[in-house]
């Protein structure tokens, strides 16, 4: 059975390519609240064209994320880590936070150097 959290928790997703894109359809399919950004307008144009909820600010989506307590999708390339981590911990340190980087342990070493561990 799932807790109330678990279907009310809104996700935001950083990074809308092959593999963002489909946690962005996988959580709106089972009704969560998602949003999400892409550094390219066309990635951001094509998840809108598609119904989504997408942003090229990424100020914007961290904010928003900070203010929903939204959990917090790393869907980028391992050397775009640092600046994402940068703006969650200015911005949103407080919002749990995952990834589906293929490369787990530069993922770690980048979350630990940004003093993250603690959410992810």
């Amino acid at each position: 059975m799932c807790q109330p959290w678990m279907v009310t928790t809104p996700v935001c997703v950083l990074g809308l390519g092959l593999i963002g894109g489909s946690v962005m359809r996988a959580a709106k399919a089972a009704g969560r609240e998602v949003f999400g950004y892409n550094r390219s307008i066309d990635g951001v144009e094509a998840a809108r064209f598609d119904g989504y909820d997408a942003t090229d600010l990424l100020d914007d989506a961290v904010a928003r994320a900070a203010a929903t307590d939204a959990l917090i999708v790393l869907a980028v390339p391992v050397p775009a880590l640092p600046t994402m981590l940068e703006h969650i911990r200015t911005c949103a340190p407080q919002c749990a936070l995952t990834d589906v980087t293929s490369v787990k342990g530069a993922v770690l070493q980048e979350v630990q150097a940004h003093g993250l561990v603690d959410r992810f």
